[in-house]
């Protein structure tokens, strides 16, 4: 590893924090919660000038599963330079450094881009693998009224979430990385429920933004949540429903980029709980 890129430890986490506030929107007491949860968990490699960084990303473990066979694979989050910084080659060398490591070691990389940065990861060696469908309901009719809601744990989310998914490519996240997201959705005014209908237990997790409720994953298809749209609606308070579906759910063509992938051991994987 170069002298210059390191793994960032606790007593980064200040600067961490000033720097996580002059890349992205969030707040400090997000990012401060972000990192009690995760800093135990996750890599931070972090370029440094004076010993201080100024460039980060973020890796988190999961896999790649297909049936019985699972791939490891490392998530790309985070990843940002001091406004200062910007344009000399620190990122890079930060991604170039994980990109060598994958390919060393047999893993894969992968990250959600926004859309003005797909070129420049396109440009690393990373290639679009899969998208999102975004499906939306109004209300409708009074709809299924024999819905039971509860509470989920995080645990327990993740067995439905594999068992659901099991039957083509998906992102298969450990417990750890599954309650956090649990945590942040909690955080963020949202909440990950139990739906009960016709003796089937289904999930989602999902959280209002105004008069719209963004379901940030369901294993529930677009008939079903058209039956459960008027009880999620008044349960949440909302108008409509957002819903982020795999990218054939819906039957049009996705509009959501949900990965770029890099030394992937499969080809169009479901990728999701991705800390939007």
């Amino acid at each position: 590893m170069p002298s210059d890129i390191r793994l960032a430890t606790e007593e980064d986490l200040p600067e961490l924090i000033k720097l996580w506030r002059s890349c992205f929107d969030d707040s400090e007491e997000y990012i401060r919660f972000f990192y009690r949860e995760n800093f135990n968990r996750i890599s931070v490699p972090v370029y440094t000038l004076n010993q201080r960084p100024v460039s980060m990303i973020h890796l988190m473990d999961a896999s790649f599963a297909d049936g019985a066979d699972e791939y490891p694979v490392r998530f790309i989050y985070a990843a940002g330079t001091r406004s200062d910084c910007r344009c000399k080659g620190y990122l890079r060398s930060l991604i170039d450094l994980a990109a060598g490591s994958a390919k060393e070691n047999g893993y894969g990389l992968f990250l959600k881009p926004s859309p003005a940065l797909t070129g420049y990861y396109s440009a690393l060696g990373f290639a679009e693998d899969s998208r999102f469908s975004i499906f939306t309901a109004g209300p409708g009719e009074d709809g299924r009224k024999d819905i039971a809601f509860s509470s989920l744990a995080p645990e327990e989310y993740n067995r439905l979430r594999d068992r659901a998914f099991s039957g083509r490519p998906f992102v298969k996240w450990p417990d750890a990385h599954v309650r956090w997201c649990v945590d942040e959705n909690a955080f963020c005014g949202g909440r990950t429920l139990a739906l009960k209908f016709d003796e089937n237990v289904h999930f989602l997790m999902a959280c209002p933004s105004g008069n719209v409720l963004r379901i940030t994953e369901t294993d529930l298809g677009p008939e079903e949540l058209r039956s459960v749209s008027f009880a999620l609606c008044k349960t949440f308070g909302v108008a409509r429903l957002e819903v982020y579906l795999p990218e054939d759910a819906v039957g049009e063509d996705p509009t959501v980029i949900s990965s770029f992938v890099f030394n992937a051991p499969l080809k169009h994987t479901y990728a999701n709980l991705l800390l939007f």
